[in-house]
């Protein structure tokens, strides 16, 4: 079976992440791109030899031979592009975050479950093996019962008049950009946090959006967890485990490209690093082909947009 396939955008993710992917995967076809610039949709196109490009989306979406989108736009064009895609039977790949607000995230549930599309959530990062390490040892009991975990990322696209900084487009910044990651990754490990705490600041450049958040998460009473994202600090890519007998360190492990180093117990683990994205595609064909979940769905989503708002209301 040959599932053609869409690329809404034509940023960063789109070129750098899902491309390299989906050409390593011999029944995955991308036939046609959107963008809001006709020329920058075109010679995307050429460059990447993808037959179609489109300034308007009911246009691409009416091709008949179409299965699938993958949507990797801005955070706030995501509800009416799902909407529509919905309306037409397409299976649906949104990146992270899922949109802006919980409310949007409900509205585009109702679509898709009324649809009774496939629906992915592109968190890539459960599919790095440094994470996926962890996150076996946890539910293996090789680490023991963690008390603290942390993590710490910050994005290199710290462009102050991107569309994550302006706010216009995203209600978040750094958050966005690599916090939506490492709250996803915990959530896989622990479970909903009940209590949260965070504190936003933009020292840099004065952003409407958040520069540098740090984000505590309580899981049950039991494990505390802290997330910092920036979009102006150094590079820094870091997890850390702790329990009451163990430690596991991860260096590099979230990210397109990643060159993944784990410690457990100061003891490096050798592991065979995948591209994320081939695995995060692979698993949303296959997901569409045997018609199952995904290994993140919509319920992953939402809940992470629900604490990043939380989160943002708790902060004032």
């Amino acid at each position: 079976m040959t599932l053609n396939v869409a690329l809404l955008g034509t940023g960063r993710i789109a070129e750098y992440g899902y491309i390299p992917a989906i050409n390593k995967i011999d029944d995955v076809n991308i036939i046609s791109v959107l963008s809001r610039n006709d020329l920058k949709g075109s010679e995307f196109a050429i460059k990447h030899s993808i037959p179609r490009a489109y300034v308007e989306i009911d246009d691409l979406l009416g091709e008949k031979n179409l299965d699938a989108v993958i949507v990797c736009t801005p955070d706030r064009l995501h509800e009416e592009q799902v909407i529509k895609s919905c309306r037409a039977k397409k299976h649906i790949l949104c990146e992270k975050p899922m949109s802006t607000s919980v409310k949007s995230c409900e509205n585009m549930i109702t679509e898709i479950e009324k649809a009774g599309i496939i629906f992915g959530m592109a968190h890539n990062n459960r599919f790095n093996a440094g994470l996926r390490y962890i996150k076996d040892a946890l539910d293996s009991n090789l680490i023991g019962q963690v008390y603290y975990a942390r993590a710490m990322l910050t994005t290199q696209q710290n462009d102050p008049s991107g569309w994550r900084a302006l706010g216009k487009e995203s209600k978040f910044w750094a958050m966005s950009a690599t916090g939506a990651h490492m709250i996803d990754i915990f959530r896989w490990y622990f479970g909903e946090p009940k209590k949260m705490k965070k504190i936003s600041l933009s020292p840099k450049f004065g952003s409407i959006n958040d520069e540098i958040t740090t984000l505590s998460l309580n899981f049950n009473e039991k494990v505390v967890c802290d997330i910092t994202a920036s979009a102006i600090l150094p590079p820094i890519n870091r997890i850390e485990i702790y329990s009451n007998e163990s430690s596991i360190i991860g260096e590099n492990v979230f990210g397109i490209r990643t060159d993944e180093k784990i410690y457990h117990n100061n003891e490096k683990i050798m592991i065979e690093p995948i591209s994320s994205f081939f695995g995060e595609v692979v698993d949303f064909t296959n997901a569409i082909i045997k018609n199952v979940e995904p290994r993140s769905t919509y319920k992953d989503g939402i809940e992470n947009i629900r604490i990043m708002t939380d989160a943002l209301a708790d902060s004032s």
